[in-house]
């Protein structure tokens, strides 16, 4: 893969149980191929047990250029799935983020919800698309991304423009 696109360059994105996936995979890829290094790893709404990614984040978090993970309060998909499985989610507020560390978590409640489930807000929410598109093509970190505001040492809340 980095022969063929080259070091960094190789972006991975989740959403939802995919994140389940996508994390499983990236701790098998830096076991296999340790010296490998990935462009920005994204989850969006990741349906998975936020302890056992606390646990696997070591296995993978050196071999991607940034780790960022969406989430927000309003997600009904997700809430069902706490629901259901008895632990919280990793793509829902309320965890203690500051544990994950070399993670760059994006809180998304204050925007509105255009979604009918709050499940999809990247496909509904320029001012995500807009957030996506400064870390994926401008290699933007949090604290430059514009309309990010700083609640932690790595948690952000991103406030709606206001033509939004």
């Amino acid at each position: 893969m980095e022969r063929r696109f080259g070091a960094g360059n190789v972006d991975v994105i989740g959403h939802s149980l995919g994140a389940r996936g996508v994390v499983l995979a990236l701790a098998e890829v830096a076991n296999r191929h340790p010296d490998i290094q990935l462009g920005h790893v994204v989850l969006l709404a990741p349906d998975m047990d936020f302890a056992i990614f606390e646990r696997m984040l070591p296995r993978f978090r050196l071999i991607a250029k940034s780790i960022t993970v969406y989430v927000t309060s309003g997600d009904r998909p997700l809430a069902l799935s706490a629901q259901l499985h008895g632990y919280p989610r990793l793509g829902e507020t309320g965890n203690d983020f500051s544990q994950l560390a070399g993670v760059e978590v994006i809180d998304l409640s204050d925007l509105p919800s255009e979604g009918p489930t709050g499940h999809l807000y990247h496909i509904y929410s320029r001012a995500v698309g807009e957030d996506l598109r400064r870390l994926l093509h401008a290699g933007e970190r949090a604290d430059a991304r514009q309309g990010l505001v700083a609640q932690g040492e790595n948690l952000w809340r991103l406030r709606p423009a206001m033509n939004e």
